[in-house]
């Protein structure tokens, strides 16, 4: 059967093709330029492609793969162009050029598992390194150098008529393990046209003990055929042509820097615990801590509340205790909305840099002056507010807690004080109540002590009753 087989692929091996591909003639004989061994002048820039069915099979010949190192292999899927240079009557060079996409695929493996070999292509592309290189060993060396520690960006192929190739009439013949050659020649679009005699198999299975094997039986044959359209502005990948910057930087760079930040916020920021502790002794009742997160050298904080106000006083509260500085209070603020049921939660989310809040204290509290308000304020939150809270002792009001006392005992059952802060010279307190009755007896009494108390907000609590918030005037109730 062997025999039978092979004799079918020789016989219709015979038949010739033509000059002509896809309605696309063969060059002129000056264009084509003829060697003395027969061969086209081939040279040029093309787009690579792999034909579709019914086109060249590149199965068996030199274009199926190309070889890159010691069992290594690039499929021909993974070439995106062609430079074609005929160096001497019956001798080529071809340059296939691999697509960017693999290109970069490659760098990504080098600057993951080859590092120092990373580190140094990348700071070869960017001054001070490229410019001390080019200096000292000229333009050329330079590119040489970035080429051979870079991603690998052609694969060059030197073919000679007799040793790797055949010529005949103006075509140049690839040769395959079996079946014909590939025929390539110039079009007179100046595109490189292609053909091959190829062969519709039927396949038999001719055993299934362990596993079925198929033997392949010519039943016909058709011209397959490629056009690689001139091109000419196929080059190799550069990484040079590109801006640096557009790299990822080493691996190992970034891990160093992202120690060496974590030992900076840890000399200079408190734990994330500590902060949060600070923060939730600031908070209104009700209002919640979500994240807090001490990274590149800040402090991410977010929180949710159950009123609009609540978040307001935090961020004063925050704010006075920075002494007003945009640095010293909260940054970059950016107000949200949680749902919750029944009803959507107000938030922020904020950064803290300078605060007193975050800051760890000085190691030596005598060089760093009785202007530091860290020297009063504990990582303990059950801590007196007034101790965290500076500003309302300057102003002159009362500690938290006396207030809060004094402004409930004004109260009838039924209500109760659950806050109290301090913004811009008047006291806001927070409280629940179990009927808007309770409240206004409450604000009358307030007004006859001479608090001159202001309605803010009352609304209703997630549970039965209501939530309020009333502003004061300053008066005996709040001062000390």
């Amino acid at each position: 059967m062997r025999d039978i087989w092979f004799c079918a692929v020789s016989a219709f091996m015979l038949a010739g093709c033509g000059t002509s591909v896809n309605g696309v003639d063969q060059a002129g004989k000056t264009a084509l330029d003829v060697d003395r061994y027969g061969c086209p002048d081939l040279a040029g820039s093309y787009a690579f492609s792999v034909p579709g069915d019914k086109g060249v099979t590149y199965r068996d010949s030199l274009l199926e793969k190309l070889e890159v190192g010691q069992q290594a292999w690039m499929p021909a899927s993974e070439i995106r162009g062609l430079l074609v240079k005929r160096t001497a009557p019956g001798r080529f060079q071809l340059r296939f050029l691999v697509d960017d996409a693999q290109v970069l695929k490659e760098l990504q493996i080098i600057r993951e598992f080859e590092k120092p070999r990373y580190r140094e292509w990348y700071h070869l592309l960017r001054d001070p390194e490229r410019a001390a290189d080019i200096a000292r060993s000229g333009e050329a060396t330079h590119a040489k150098r970035v080429g051979s520690l870079g991603p690998l960006v052609e694969i060059e192929r030197e073919l000679e008529v007799g040793k790797d190739v055949a010529c005949s009439g103006g075509w140049l013949e690839l040769p395959r393990v079996h079946g014909g050659p590939i025929r390539l020649t110039l079009g007179e679009d100046r595109s490189i046209l292609g053909q091959s005699r190829e062969l519709n198999m039927f396949e038999i299975s001719v055993w299934c003990g362990d596993g079925c094997k198929y033997l392949g039986v010519p039943t016909s044959t058709y011209t397959g055929t490629l056009r690689w359209p001139r091109d000419e502005s196929q080059q190799p990948w550069q990484a040079s042509a590109l801006s640096a910057n557009g790299f990822e930087r080493p691996i190992e760079e970034i891990e160093a820097e992202v120690t060496a930040q974590i030992q900076s916020d840890t000399l200079h920021y408190l734990t994330a615990a500590e902060i949060r502790a600070r923060i939730e002794a600031l908070a209104s009742e009700g209002t919640t801590i979500e994240k807090v997160e001490v990274t590149d050298g800040k402090v991410q904080v977010s929180v949710t509340a159950q009123t609009t106000t609540a978040v307001d006083i935090l961020l004063g509260r925050i704010t006075d205790l920075g002494g007003g500085s945009a640095a010293g209070g909260p940054q970059a603020v950016q107000r949200t909305r949680t749902f919750s049921s029944p009803r959507d939660l107000p938030g922020a989310r904020f950064v803290l840099t300078d605060s007193p809040l975050a800051r760890r204290p000085p190691a030596n509290m005598a060089e760093a002056g009785a202007s530091s308000t860290m020297e009063s304020a504990p990582s303990d939150p059950a801590a007196p507010m007034l101790k965290l809270y500076p500003a309302l002792a300057a102003a002159g009001f009362a500690d938290p807690s006396i207030i809060q006392e004094r402004i409930g005992a004004l109260f009838p059952p039924g209500c109760r004080i659950t806050d109290v802060s301090y913004d811009g010279g008047r006291v806001t307190i927070a409280g629940q109540a179990g009927s808007r009755r309770c409240v206004s007896e409450g604000l009358r009494a307030i007004d006859s002590q001479g608090g001159g108390p202001e309605l803010i907000d009352l609304a209703g609590a997630s549970g039965e009753g209501f939530t309020f918030h009333i502003l004061l005037a300053t008066s005996a109730l709040t001062r000390r």
